[in-house]
């Protein structure tokens, strides 16, 4: 109950305790006054009809007597007048029957009132003739009780109503703070460390909301800081001072975390550009002139590709490349060409008179996920290539032609299509563990597939098909309607289930309100889910991953962000988004004992995450020595072959 309630249900009751207590009194009060009233009424009568009876000097005559009585008692105040003889003899006698009044039986009986009898000497002179006893009738008394009682308990309920209403005002104004603070304080807990807007009054609610904005205010700086300190060492580390491009580490991490990572890619391709001359540039013109020429010519690839998603980067002294992923040869040809006119014009415009000659080569692949080394190789190759041929020159190659032959896409199209018909999805899970006690934090789902002849195909084989050919959202769908039918039919379990899910299939209405479904129709399964996104799916369409994030934490789901490359947008996202935990990169874990700003970069994410209750987990984790640097970088888990390898998922 809250306390307001509890506040105006004491406050009613103990007003409505001094309403009875006032009518009680003021009843029995009057009840006595009452009494004393038909006493002396009674005593009053008596005492006048005995003066009256015995100035006539004698009751022999039974009629005079009746008559003397009867004006008395025709008036229905007494129930009863009675004439005795000084015998004991009854000269004469008057009663009144009970009336039939307004007045309710249970009135009468919770209020009785003593009617006793009064009695007067009748004398003439020194002579006793007798007696005449007079006993009143309640009923006028009980009358006016009634109608008294029913003001007074109008009046008094009237004004139990308007002390209801004043108080029910006064509290809600006194504890108007209470419920702001209420309110913040359950921001808080789910990690949105807002402020109280209402400053109470009372000095002693006023120092609780005071107390509670400058904690808020201090953990919001403390992350804003460490936010604004993390992209610091992230343009230090990672991007190139004289042009704002990706550094060839920059490039190689955030491609890797894509392309190696990345659910969603299905093709890409990797342009290296190079700039001859350069050397001679900057001996003949000197520094400034080379950096404002390397700072043109990455205007102009930046220009080039303002209508794609790609990568750029400055490798080192004149060379640079381009990265771009899910585009077919022909777009990729294009966005080349466009790369190729727009330096062009740029050297012809602005340095035509240095002679600068430009040399581009391009590998492209469209099987799915490959090794980074080896597509750089084939870049460089394809470099090497447009270098024989002569400045100007373009060279495209694909990674096909290295690989050898491979399924066309349209088979891969009927592998998957037959596959999830006939429900020959393989679910795998992966234990990852806590680097503090060892305990198991959650499972993650990986899926196999089962092809036409029976072969198991891992998820790197097909996953760029299946996102090539738009059928990501379908495979998620399947994947989660299999996952609570076998939670539903094995044994009851708290260990959380985390299930990658792709910026595909939040955008398209019809799937997300079908995955919502089961979810709804599942609780139970609902309440140990985690849906991953990753890093490059979130940065798609941030706004529909908040609102996706808030719709499952609704359903009793968890959401979390997978290799996480501390992309600028998703990082002051953090304390919006509110993930349950935030898995690294591979190549994460990978620099942590190599390189100095890869622990630095950890360490200041590390102090972002603790306050907003974030959990750190890092990937790709295979010896036990990294576990130790891991921990004291801030980690709180590792998912890798070190803490399990993939087994088939059973409940």
């Amino acid at each position: 109950m809250t306390l307001f309630r509890q506040l105006f249900l004491t406050s009613s009751l103990l007003f409505l305790a001094l309403l009875v207590g006032v009518e009680a009194v003021y009843l029995a009060n009057a009840r006595v006054y009452l009494e004393h009233q038909l006493a002396s009424q009674s005593q009053d009568a008596a005492t006048s009809l005995a003066i009256s009876l015995g100035s006539r000097g004698s009751l022999s005559n039974p009629g005079l007597v009746e008559t003397t009585i009867k004006p008395v008692f025709d008036r229905g105040y007494f129930a009863s007048i009675r004439v005795a003889a000084r015998s004991g003899a009854i000269v004469a006698q008057m009663e009144l029957p009970v009336l039939e009044d307004d007045v309710p039986a249970w009135f009468m009986k919770l209020l009785p009132l003593r009617t006793q009898s009064s009695e007067s000497i009748i004398s003439s002179g020194w002579n006793e003739l007798g007696r005449v006893a007079v006993t009143s009738h309640p009923h006028f008394v009980y009358l006016q009780l009634w109608h008294t009682g029913l003001q007074t308990l109008t009046y008094l309920t009237v004004l139990f109503l308007l002390a209801l209403i004043c108080m029910r005002l006064f509290l809600r104004g006194i504890l108007r703070p209470l419920l702001a603070i209420e309110e913040t304080a359950a921001a808080i807990a789910e990690r949105n460390f807002r402020s109280v807007g209402v400053i109470p009054r009372a000095r002693e609610l006023k120092s609780v909301v005071l107390a509670m904005n400058s904690l808020s205010e201090k953990i919001q700086r403390v992350i804003a800081e460490e936010s604004a300190r993390a992209e610091q060492l992230r343009k230090a580390a990672y991007e190139d001072p004289v042009t704002g491009l990706y550094t060839r580490r920059g490039l190689e991490q955030e491609f890797a975390n894509i392309v190696v990572g990345g659910r969603e890619v299905y093709s890409g391709v990797l342009a290296l550009l190079q700039l001859d001359d350069l050397k001679d540039i900057n001996e003949r013109h000197g520094r400034a002139h080379a950096d404002e020429l390397l700072a043109r010519v990455a205007s102009a690839i930046v220009e080039a590709c303002a209508k794609r998603t790609v990568l750029t980067a400055r490798l080192t002294g004149a060379d640079f490349a381009i990265a771009a992923i899910n585009l077919d040869q022909a777009a990729a040809a294009q966005m080349l060409s466009d790369i190729d006119a727009h330096v062009r014009s740029c050297l012809a415009s602005e340095f035509a008179s240095e002679g600068i000659r430009f040399y581009c080569g391009a590998a492209y692949f469209d099987t799915g996920a490959l090794d980074l080394s080896a597509l750089f190789s084939s870049a460089d190759l394809a470099l090497a290539r447009a270098r024989e041929r002569g400045s100007g020159t373009v060279e495209f190659i694909s990674t096909k032609d290295i690989r050898g032959p491979v399924h066309s896409s349209q088979e891969w199209r009927e592998t998957i299509e037959h596959a999830l018909a006939a429900d020959r999805l393989l679910l795998y899970a992966q234990p990852v563990m806590s680097l503090r006690g060892g305990k198991l934090l959650h499972h993650e789902i990986l899926v196999r597939l089962l092809d036409d002849a029976g072969n198991v195909i891992p998820a790197a084989g097909f996953i760029p098909m299946v996102a090539r050919h738009g059928m990501l959202p379908r495979l998620d769908l399947a994947i989660v309607r299999k996952l609570c039918a076998q939670l539903k039919a094995g044994a009851p379990s708290h260990i959380p289930i985390a299930i990658n899910i792709a910026a595909q299939s939040i955008a398209e209405p019809a799937t997300l309100e079908q995955l919502l479904g089961l979810l709804r129709a599942h609780p139970a399964a609902a309440s140990r889910f985690v849906f991953e996104m990753t890093e490059f799916g979130a940065t798609r369409s941030l706004e529909a991953t908040r609102a996706f994030a808030g719709k499952v934490r609704a359903l009793g789901a968890g959401f979390a962000i997978d290799n996480f490359g501390l992309h600028r947008a998703v990082l002051s996202q953090l304390p919006v988004l509110l993930p349950t935990y935030v898995k690294l990169a591979a190549e994460f874990a990978r620099g942590i004992v190599d390189s100095d700003d890869t622990r630095f970069l950890i360490m200041s994410l590390a102090r972002i995450a603790q306050p907003l209750d974030i959990l750190l987990i890092a990937q790709a984790v295979e010896n036990e020595s990294e576990l130790k640097p891991l921990q004291e970088l801030g980690i709180d888990g590792y998912q890798g072959y070190i803490s399990g390898q993939p087994a088939p998922f059973q409940v």
